[in-house]
């Protein structure tokens, strides 16, 4: 069974749902009255779970990590405590006994025998389908409810249950298990913990003991006499209880994060480091089998930990392991080839290991499991958050048949670990004012593209602009339409092409006109350009557009044509659209569609009378000519308004939130796959496109490759080389150069020249004349795509 939707009532920041109680409409649920003898209607705060990842996100103080608690209390039972009573509650009285938080949930996703014992619980017919079955710890009791269908009743009759602790044991709730955001790997072990039995393991850290000694061997002179280490005994003592960690619950959480990574993920056998702490006992004449030893381990990690799957910001980051006397120091290589300690790298990176290595190591419970975790984002850096959306989504649904999901709870306060694709999975909390207490704000995540300001002030990934790969569009209205239907196609299961908007930023420009310009920003001013495709209308200002692009905007050619998209570029012949050659985006969607969209758009910015008068009236969308669809809307909106003074004014963005919603919930599923089929024509086009400029991009990064190649040339070479060794760094710095355009072109120029200069081509054993003017010349070859993209001043 899964969580579906967990209930809240009293706990701390949650006092109960404020706006229900407000609304005479409610209709009390058998769990909203407080008990039998207070009737009053307090109705829990509910806060629904998707079935594979739900995402809290929320401002500061706003019950975010509350949420985490609030399911641990639900499925155990304990930690509910009278102190964590909601504070601003009327129900805190203290003229009698006082009560605590309340918690409840439903569960689905039932089995067969699951749904035997609820219904033999609640005295429930065999009959009775038990799709789902609520369960609440009240203040002194459990109770459970199931619903049956009564015939000709218009409202659910429900079934109940207060159960006694036997009766509880029967149901076998969810498991819940949890990373710890706040442990990183330890940059050493020693060999004595993994050898050792668990109840002998060593008191100090590598650092611990180093210190320990130093400490005790700046006075050599106890170790002199045995009346001299007499009177020091408690020296020793007492320094030996300072560095002791023993009793650190933090060194212990870190050493044992490390004992997973060796024993159950990297599979590697307790005896090896048995044999490797005899190789170390044994001095130099083990060393080689020592070091032996540790190349074989280090083989075994790597194919284990096939890390460079996970870790998109380096594709040849490894761990390694490195034999320091008794210890194992964790290193890691990336892409220079060097190795690093853990104490050298950035927080984020151990962070991220430490996330890594308890996914892999996790062991299943045979029980249904639900994975916490609260604000794990905290040390990583945006790309690292990008890269735990990816276990995450492991977790949810594994690559391996054979391992079971598990539903995956989340919350946090960073935008970069909001899953774009998937809006749906976002619950936004909101702190009211006085004792209304937090509650869920509904439907703030349905338009998933738009800023979460309420929960974030402002949506990072989207309002700075930049991403590592970008499509420009003329107006939000695109992005609205293009992120929309592209996450509808995915939670509908498709196996079209849709957009990953993930690793896609939607760059709305506010205009074609401000779209080169936006370009330019985003490629025209430094060496490392990010991946920029561009979207553009096929109508004059569109094509006004992409032709100042191709020319090179402020004489600079910032993006390949081929990077340059219009809408009338699609294959109409693949279309089943009601224009025949699109122009906007907004011609792919069928004119019944649109039509629909403009009758909810009414609705929402209309009183009733008016929207219903345009509903009625609005029976068609008919095209004049060669007319846009969007035009030809604003066309028949303005005929079926109720007065032609103030007729309806369609507004794009409006409009095309509207789209998404009847797509969705509306049209039948002929319509609805024929909008999807449209779109998914240009999501190929933007795909095949993304991919080319992420490409185009990684081979244009050669600047950071010519300047590696002469620091080792130079690092080799510190006063002299022969022209054969020159010609030898030259010809590998043409190799980077696998693109041709302006800056390629004038690297190859600069090295010609230089090849003239210093005539390489005689007598290519004997050193190189004027040595300093060389390396002068070799660093213009490194800098000059640089000195190439500096603004005059």
């Amino acid at each position: 069974m899964r969580i579906k939707t967990l209930y809240v009532r009293f706990y701390k920041s949650f006092n109960y749902d404020y706006l229900r109680k407000s609304d005479t409409r409610s209709v009390p649920d058998p769990w909203d009255v407080v008990d039998e003898e207070d009737s009053r209607f307090f109705p829990f705060v509910q806060i629904s779970l998707e079935r594979d990842i739900s995402t809290v996100v929320g401002a500061n103080e706003s019950g975010k990590s509350q949420v985490i608690s609030a399911v641990k209390c639900l499925l155990t039972g304990d930690g509910i405590e009278r102190r964590d009573f909601c504070r601003y509650s009327e129900m805190l009285v203290v003229d009698k006994e006082m009560a605590v938080p309340e918690f409840g949930g439903e569960f689905g996703d039932l089995t067969d025998d699951e749904r035997e014992v609820v219904r033999g619980l609640l005295g429930a017919d065999a009959d009775i389908p038990c799709d789902s079955f609520w369960m609440f710890r009240f203040n002194k009791r459990v109770t459970v409810y199931g619903r049956q269908a009564a015939s000709g009743a218009t409202a659910p009759v429900w079934l109940s249950k207060t159960l006694t602790d036997t009766q509880i044991e029967k149901i076998t709730l969810p498991t819940f298990f949890e990373i710890q955001a706040n442990v990183p790997l330890p940059s050493s072990v020693p060999l004595e913990y993994l050898t050792a039995a668990k109840t002998k393991r060593p008191a100090f850290s590598r650092e611990g003991r180093l210190r320990f000694f130093r400490t005790l061997f700046d006075d050599i002179k106890i170790f002199e006499t045995t009346d001299a280490l007499t009177k020091a005994a408690e020296k020793v003592v007492t320094t030996y209880a300072s560095y002791a960690g023993v009793t650190d619950d933090d060194l212990r959480a870190r050493l044992e994060l490390a004992e997973k990574l060796l024993f159950d993920v990297g599979r590697i056998d307790k005896s090896s480091f048995v044999e490797l702490q005899k190789a170390v006992e044994a001095g130099s004449g083990a060393e080689g089998w020592a070091n032996g030893l540790v190349r074989k381990m280090n083989a075994q990690l790597s194919d284990a930990l096939n890390f460079p799957k996970w870790w998109s910001q380096d594709a040849e980051f490894s761990v390694y392991l490195t034999l320091r006397d008794f210890d194992l120091i964790f290193t890691v290589r990336d892409r220079t080839g060097q190795e690093y300690s853990f104490g050298e790298r950035s927080s984020g990176m151990s962070y991220f290991l430490s996330y890594f290595v308890r996914y892999r190591s996790h062991v299943p419970s045979g029980n249904q499991e639900i994975l916490l975790m609260d604000e794990p984002d905290t040390y990583l850096s945006m790309q690292g958050q990008q890269d735990l959306l990816r276990i995450f989504a492991d977790f949810a649904a594994p690559e391996d048949p054979n391992v079971a999901p598990i539903q995956v709870l989340y919350v946090t306060h960073s935008p970069f670990l909001i899953d774009k694709n998937h809006g749906e999975r976002i619950r936004v909390l909101e702190k009211g004012e006085g004792d209304e207490g937090s509650r869920v704000v509904e439907n703030a995540a349905k338009n998933h593209y738009e800023p979460l300001r309420s929960a974030f002030g402002a949506f990072v990934a989207e309002t700075t602009f930049i991403g590592n790969c970008n499509l420009m569009l003329e107006g939000q209205a695109d992005q609205v339409l293009l992120a929309g239907l592209s996450s509808l196609a995915r939670r509908l299961g498709t196996k079209d092409t849709t957009l990953d908007l993930n690793t896609l930023t939607l760059v709305p420009a506010g205009g074609a006109e401000h779209i080169p310009y936006m370009v330019y920003l985003a490629r025209g001013r430094d060496v490392d350009k990010p991946a920029v495709t561009v979207l553009l209308d096929s109508d004059d200002e569109g094509n006004r557009q992409a032709a100042e692009l191709r020319r090179g905007y402020r004489n600079k050619r910032l993006v390949d044509d081929a990077f340059i998209i219009q809408v009338g570029d699609l294959d109409t012949a693949r279309l089943a659209a009601d224009v025949g050659t699109p122009i906007e985006i907004e011609d792919l969607l069928p004119a019944e569609v649109l039509r629909l969209a403009v009758i909810h758009f009414a609705r929402e910015v209309l009183s009733q009378a008016d929207a219903d008068y345009i509903a009625e009236h609005l029976t068609t969308i008919d095209r004049q000519d060669d007319e846009k669809l969007f035009k030809a809307a604003e066309r028949a909106a303005q005929a079926a308004s109720p007065t032609q003074d103030r007729p309806l004014d369609l507004d794009k963005v409006g409009v095309a939130r509207a789209v998404l919603h009847v797509v969705e919930k509306d049209v039948d599923a002929e319509l609805r796959d024929r909008t999807l089929a449209n779109f998914t024509e240009l999501f190929r086009l933007l795909d095949r496109a993304q991919r080319a400029a992420a490409r185009k991009k990684t081979n244009d990064l050669t600047t950071r490759n010519l300047k590696d190649l002469r620091t080792r040339f130079e690092r080799d070479h510190p006063a002299t080389a022969t022209r054969r060794q020159v010609e030898e760094l030259l010809d590998s710095m043409l190799d980077q150069l696998r693109e041709n355009n302006a800056e390629a072109d004038k690297v190859r120029d600069t090295i010609r020249g230089i090849r003239a200069d210093f005539k390489l081509d005689v007598d290519p054993m004997t050193p190189v004349d004027g040595f300093d003017a060389l390396k002068q010349a070799l660093a213009e070859i490194v800098y000059r795509p640089v000195l190439d993209v500096q603004e005059v001043r």
